[in-house]
C-alpha cells in the first residue's frame, strides 16, 4: 500500500490514499492488539518463579517500554530515509521474525503451575 502512495498510483489530490493507510494502521493496531501486542505481557506474568518475580517483570516492562521508545523514533527517521514502504517493510519482517520467536523459542505457559515452569526452564535450586 506504502509503495502505490509513494509511486503515485493514485490522482493527485485522490483522498484514496488517506483512506487506505488509515485503514491499514487501524488494522495493524486492531490485529496487534489481540495477537502479539498482548503476548509480552501474559508472557512475563507468568514466566518468572516467586522469587525474582517483581524483578523480572520490572525488567521484562522496561526492555519493552526502551524498545517502544526507540521504534517511536526511528520509524519517522526511517520513513524519511528509506521512504514509508520500506520503513513499514522493516517493521513487518522485525514482527515476522516475532512471531517465529515466539512459537518456536518461547515456553507455553498455560495451564503449567510456576513449580513445574520453574523446573521445566530449569531455574530450581535444588
Amino acid at each position: 500500500m506504502m509503495f502505490a502512495y509513494e509511486g503515485g498510483w493514485f490522482e493527485e489530490g485522490s483522498a484514496a490514499p488517506v483512506w487506505l493507510i488509515l485503514l491499514g494502521l487501524l488494522g495493524f493496531i486492531a490485529s496487534h492488539a489481540f495477537g502479539q501486542g498482548s503476548v509480552i505481557w501474559v508472557f512475563i506474568s507468568e514466566i518468572f518463579p516467586n522469587r525474582v518475580r517483581a524483578r523480572g517483570q520490572s525488567l521484562g516492562s522496561l526492555t519493552h517500554w526502551v524498545f517502544a521508545f526507540i521504534t517511536t523514533y526511528a520509524f519517522p527517521v526511517l520513513t524519511d530515509k528509506l521512504g514509508g514502504g520500506y520503513a513499514f517493510g522493516i517493521f513487518f519482517l522485525a514482527m515476522v521474525g516475532q512471531l517465529f520467536w515466539v512459537l518456536k523459542v518461547m515456553p507455553e505457559t498455560k495451564g503449567i503451575p510456576l513449580e513445574e515452569m520453574e523446573e521445566k526452564l530449569g531455574l530450581t535450586n535444588d
